[in-house]
């Protein structure tokens, strides 16, 4: 989606009082006609009580994005930057909005649509979203075994390529759905995330193809932009 209005726009030093009416005035002032602001949330930074982090919907009534801006004093900063610890609070506020997003749709999934590895209550899980045709994620495929040492995993796959990687996700998913064991579900993906694998004409329908591509506009809506991506289940859960 085309970014409503550039976040620096904003400089470091623009002066203005922290009363959400002013922080929406001085947004009123420089959104195209048509797009209203609405302040979603204003909460201190953890270790700099002096900062506010502030979420500001934007939106036509189609569309709409959330902007993140920073408040001290009379203040309207772009991002707060801890120079010790190299933390950028814009980024760590972006991360908390798309676990928030990721969840909402992550908690209301089917079963279908995740392909367990794994079932050790000792050992934490990871969500994983893939892509049979990303080589990164090919990569990580390959050193599975290891993984599954420290972890359980649960695979969403969300390709970021076209046809013929929905088409393997949806052969990925019909076949291990009858899978006796982990070891044979790392088998059956192998098999479609191998880089000359070719899908045979007419196995999958367009019906089939609009299903994978459904479940992957599900996440990419949420906010998904790479694969592959990681995250913990209980960042996914917990209420």
């Amino acid at each position: 989606m085309k970014k409503i209005i550039l976040t620096s726009v904003i400089a470091a030093s623009s002066m203005f009082a922290v009363t959400n009416d002013q922080i929406l005035g001085f947004y009123n002032q420089i959104i195209p006609q048509g797009v209203s602001a609405e302040i979603v949330s204003r909460e201190k930074l953890e270790n700099h009580p002096d900062f506010e982090g502030v979420i500001i919907k934007l939106s036509d009534g189609k569309v709409s994005e959330n902007e993140i801006v920073f408040t001290q004093g009379d203040l309207l900063l772009p991002d707060v930057l801890d120079l010790k610890t190299g933390k950028s609070y814009k980024n760590d506020f972006k991360e908390k909005m798309l676990v928030g997003k990721l969840a909402e749709v992550y908690n209301s999934e089917k079963s279908e649509n995740i392909i367990k590895i794994g079932n050790d209550s000792k050992k934490p899980t990871k969500v994983v979203f893939s892509d049979p045709e990303c080589p990164y994620c090919r990569n990580e495929l390959a050193n599975i075994e290891k993984v599954l040492e420290k972890e359980n995993l649960k695979i969403i796959l969300t390709p970021v390529h076209d046809r013929s990687a929905l088409e393997k996700s949806y052969l990925a998913y019909k076949d291990t759905k009858t899978a006796k064991s982990d070891s044979e579900k790392v088998k059956i993906l192998r098999k479609y995330f191998a880089e000359k694998f070719e899908v045979p004409a007419k196995s999958v329908t367009d019906e089939q193809v609009a299903k994978m591509d459904e479940l992957r506009k599900k996440y990419l809506s949420a906010g998904l932009r790479s694969v592959p991506f990681y995250i913990d289940e209980a960042a996914l859960t917990k209420k």
